[in-house]
């Protein structure tokens, strides 16, 4: 547990007072302290949620047991395999929280397409909605599977009004999801506005000093005293904001805030007049994000749980060391950087859609959404930590999970191949040795949704 997560346990005993962030994580921790009396609820709660709705979304693609057991176990694998998926499932963080309401959303989606039902695509939406309760950034995850709901929201069956209910409930959800930002419960007191950009501002702002060698920090960011650019160069870091607000001597302290509003004029000021230093600046924290940078990766767990007045420790303290150690070293290496997730996974997506196999529709949009989301933090991102990243690389090994099976199921149908023959199917198809692959029926259309 890190600041963030006691700060919402905090909040959660003697109530919410800021926006900063989203008050569904202090919800959680509350109903977590009530029921189990710690948050080792909350902490099983968003593991259970995520690996128990990946194993529904699988075996809605899979009709075997056989096949659905092989995938859940390399869908798992693929967290020890990836350090740092690992590392923030270990974590009581909201990103974990964001992505089990995330897959949560997409099961139940799953489950009302099956079952024509209005009653589980209207609890697909609350999953989603809350998805992006947690995190404010959660909905472009999420948005492409939302237009595919409005779009489809039954498969290939139609009913009246669907799609203007659909596009209605997602609406009243979202919402209904940034309104719980602006209104606490249960007494719906107006939080106070949260600083907004400011720190991505600031993080922009270093950037550009240290890239123009021109001096864009306000006095109210540097203590009052002025900074040169080539101070501001020794303390800009691209992993992290909070790296250049150290303290180093002869230079003066950098403090976070917006300075009274200086912060974002002076941002505004900064980046047309250097649009290529903003660009290069956003192009390094992208790279530490995406884990293609050389050295280690950036904050892939957080190791411990922070001393706080509450007595919340470690049950197992020597197993955690093990965990971290594990993801210490295994993370930094080039094979399990999380950069590959989302190469495989397009490439994978792209065969889907090239044999026009059952659920390249579904993992297409769950692709865009993985790719979309990394692409906003690269605008908005104060930081490079790993966690930030880990809904879309959950959505990407989801798809490169389902991806070998649904391209081996569309050569069985191609070929007339019996299924017992699945296998030599599959090292067919990815050896190039299968035949030219046809269509399917509207029926398996649906099916493989």
């Amino acid at each position: 547990m890190s600041f963030d997560s006691l700060f919402a346990w905090r909040e959660s005993i003697e109530g919410i007072q800021t926006a900063v962030w989203p008050p569904m994580q202090a919800y959680l921790s509350w109903l977590s302290r009530v029921l189990t009396g710690s948050p080792g609820g909350f902490f099983f709660g968003q593991v259970f949620v995520l690996l128990f709705n990946s194993a529904l979304i699988l075996s809605l693609f899979l009709r075997r047991l056989i096949s659905l057991v092989v995938a859940f176990l390399i869908f798992c694998a693929m967290f020890a395999y990836f350090p740092s998926m690992m590392g923030v499932l270990g974590t009581l963080w909201k990103d974990v929280a964001t992505t089990s309401f995330a897959v949560l959303g997409v099961a139940l989606w799953l489950v009302a397409v099956r079952r024509v039902s209005y009653g589980w695509l209207a609890a697909a939406v609350v999953a989603l909605s809350l998805s992006v309760a947690m995190r404010y950034n959660a909905l472009p995850l999420i948005l492409p599977l939302m237009v595919l709901m409005v779009v489809s929201p039954f498969g290939g069956i139609e009913r009246p009004r669907a799609r203007s209910m659909t596009a209605a409930m997602l609406a009243i959800g979202v919402v209904a999801a940034f309104a719980s930002t602006v209104w606490r419960l249960p007494d719906l007191h107006q939080l106070p506005s949260s600083r907004g950009f400011a720190g991505v501002e600031e993080f922009d702002l270093i950037g550009i000093t240290a890239c123009s060698n021109q001096d864009y920090i306000p006095l109210g960011m540097s203590s009052g005293q002025p900074i040169t650019p080539t101070q501001v160069r020794i303390l800009y870091d691209p992993r992290h904001v909070q790296m250049a607000f150290r303290l180093v001597p002869g230079i003066p302290r950098m403090t976070e805030g917006d300075a009274g509003g200086a912060v974002a004029q002076a941002w505004r000021k900064a980046v047309p007049a250097n649009l290529g230093c903003y660009l290069a600046h956003r192009t390094n924290v992208f790279v530490e994000q995406m884990g293609l940078a050389q050295g280690e990766l950036f904050y892939p767990t957080h190791g411990g749980i922070d001393d706080n007045p509450w007595g919340i420790k470690l049950a197992h303290p020597a197993l955690s060391q093990r965990f971290n150690a594990y993801v210490a070293e295994v993370a930094p290496e080039v094979m399990h950087r999380p950069a590959w997730l989302y190469l495989l996974a397009t490439i994978a997506v792209g065969d889907l859609v090239a044999i026009r196999a059952n659920g390249r529709v579904v993992l297409a949009s769950l692709l865009l959404g993985a790719l979309v989301y990394p692409a906003t933090l690269f605008f908005v991102g104060p930081a490079a930590d790993a966690r930030y990243i880990f809904p879309p690389n959950v959505f990407c090994a989801l798809i490169l999970v389902l991806s070998p099976l649904l391209a081996a199921r569309a050569a069985l149908q191609a070929n007339g191949v019996n299924r017992r023959d699945l296998a030599t199917a599959m090292r067919d198809r990815f050896s190039g040795a299968a035949t030219t692959l046809g269509g399917s029926t509207r029926a398996d259309e649906r099916k493989g949704a």
